[in-house]
Order: structure tokens, then sequence, then C-alpha cells
């Protein structure tokens, strides 16, 4: 009785062990964000991926189905995506715009500005 407990008691021990190591990153998944009021669009709807790969994130747009920017055939292309004081930043280009969205991740919700001027909110729509 008493191998059979400690048996129990360090299986216990080891599987908390290797729980506590699969700790998720709170940035990474897919978002469906929306930027409201952009000149001559006016709300444009997005599909955002963030992934991380060692100490690197990297971002992506999709227009949505839809969407004007979709029927204009627009892309989005990103430069760069890094997290810094808990804020995601992500640089890049539409069109031939240079353009950066500020973004806050409070769990599933996303909210911040693409180049401080346009609001963005949106939520997670996969984990990863």
């Amino acid at each position: 009785m008493k191998k059979i407990l400690i048996a129990f008691i360090t299986i216990t021990l080891v599987s908390c062990a290797v729980q506590k190591k699969a700790v998720k990153d709170p940035y990474v998944g897919v978002y469906d964000i929306t930027i409201f009021d952009a000149p001559q669009a006016g709300d444009v709807p997005l599909r955002l991926t963030i992934n991380k790969e060692n100490s690197s994130y990297s971002s992506s747009f999709e227009n949505k189905a839809g969407s004007q920017l979709a029927e204009m055939g627009i892309e989005w292309e990103v430069d760069s995506t890094s997290v810094e004081d808990g804020m995601v930043r992500i640089e890049g280009y539409v069109s031939t715009y240079e353009v950066y969205f500020e973004l806050n991740i409070d769990g599933d919700d996303i909210s911040g500005s693409l180049a401080g001027m346009f609001d963005v909110e949106g939520v997670r729509v996969d984990k990863p």
C-alpha cells in the first residue's frame, strides 16, 4: 500500500511539472479584426494571424470575403511583427502606403489602432 501511494504521488508531481512547461503564448492565434472608418474603404474586416517561432513573431493579414479591399484586389504585406510591453506592433504596407498597427490583446479580445488614427477591434477565433 505504501509503494502504491508513493508511486501515485510521484506520477502526480511529474504530470504537474509537464503541464507547467506547456505554457501557451497569449499573443499567438487567429483574430477577426475590423478597422473602423478607413478613408475610401469604410469599415475594413480582416483576418489577422500571429505566429511565434523560437523568440520571433510573425503575422499576416487576409482580406475577408466581400470587403471593399478584397473586391479591389488590394493585399496587405507585413514587414515586421514585435511584442513589447504587452503591445503587438505590426509594420507593413497596403497598396503603396506604409502602415503600422499597435494592438493590445486581452484574453480573446484585441483592440488598438492603425497608424494611430483608426480604431481597430476584434476577437480571437482560433487558438494554436
